[in-house]
């Protein structure tokens, strides 16, 4: 049997206001995140970001039409062109934005580029 982890109700309490901060966040400076709430979006100075905590490839890999054919952009419609993609999880896209508006530049990861 395996073991399930569970958090205590002071932890539990801390990452549903941390989860209530980045939706305000996200709110005020429109950021737009898809129907799962795991991808970002977002422009600083007409660049446009994608944050999220999977790759576009990992995105599509399931999406197929009606007769088998796997369609490759169905969740993005620029795909990676014309968008800078990053993957990190959700509870660091308040760094990553305040980061990238303050020029610095990041990795595919999210990290500062020293």
């Amino acid at each position: 049997m395996g073991y399930k982890w569970k958090p205590s109700k002071a932890a539990a309490a801390d990452f549903t206001a941390k989860m209530a901060e980045i939706d305000q966040f996200c709110a005020s400076h429109g950021i737009t995140q898809s129907r799962s709430s795991d991808s970002y979006y977002f422009e600083i100075d007409g660049v446009k970001y994608r944050v999220s905590n999977h790759t576009v490839d990992a995105s599509n890999r399931g999406a197929y039409d009606a007769f088998g054919n796997q369609i490759r952009d169905l969740y993005h419609e620029d795909g990676e062109s014309g968008m800078i993609c990053i993957t990190a999880g959700k509870t660091r896209i308040i760094e990553i934005y305040n980061d990238l508006e303050a020029g610095y530049k990041l990795n595919r990861r999210g990290y500062r580029i020293e």
